[in-house]
């Protein structure tokens, strides 16, 4: 995917001498990213927004054990953040690179993002999907071409909200 592997930089801090923080203004600045969390700067007055809504410990205690839940919150953030719905279709686009019958590209979808094969049922499931989903875009107007790719983009917005891809078993 665009998971940046290159060497870490340091994280682009302002010049010291514009440093203007005290104890009720902290720095809080957060730095887009596309390396792993544990490349993420951390800081002990505040956890990084994704890391807050996806159980990261809390930077200021030690924390020798990390919950996980899913909550109402964690699901939204995955349908209509902005870095999810760009990944979605960068992840599209690869899909569409590989196999062109449906089922064929379906089992390379879930192979990508899960490292496993589908089910039949997730098979049958996924399929229905892509077709109503390209339905419902042509029957609002959009064109087959631009129709195909959203419903693929919307499939991998699917599979980036289950548990088996948030979290390692």
């Amino acid at each position: 995917g665009n998971l940046d592997s290159s060497d870490p930089k340091p994280h682009p801090f302002p010049p010291q001498t514009d440093w203007k923080f005290t104890q009720h203004n902290p720095f809080k600045a957060v730095y887009e990213s596309r390396r792993r969390s544990v490349y993420l700067m951390t800081q002990r007055m505040q956890r990084h927004p994704y890391l807050a809504i996806f159980d990261g410990a809390d930077p200021s205690a030690s924390t020798p054990f990390r919950g996980t839940s899913t909550t109402p919150l964690q699901a939204l953030f995955l349908m209509n953040d902005k870095f999810v719905h760009e990944q979605s279709e960068a992840f599209a686009r690869r899909i569409k690179t590989g196999p062109q019958a449906p089922e064929a590209r379906l089992r390379y979808a879930y192979q990508s993002a899960l490292g496993r094969s589908p089910e039949p049922e997730e098979i049958r499931q996924g399929i229905e999907f892509i077709l109503a989903a390209q339905r419902r875009l042509r029957e609002s107007g959009v064109d087959a071409g631009p129709a195909e790719a959203q419903s693929w983009q919307a499939l991998s917005r699917v599979l980036f909200r289950l548990n088996e891809f948030v979290y390692i078993d």
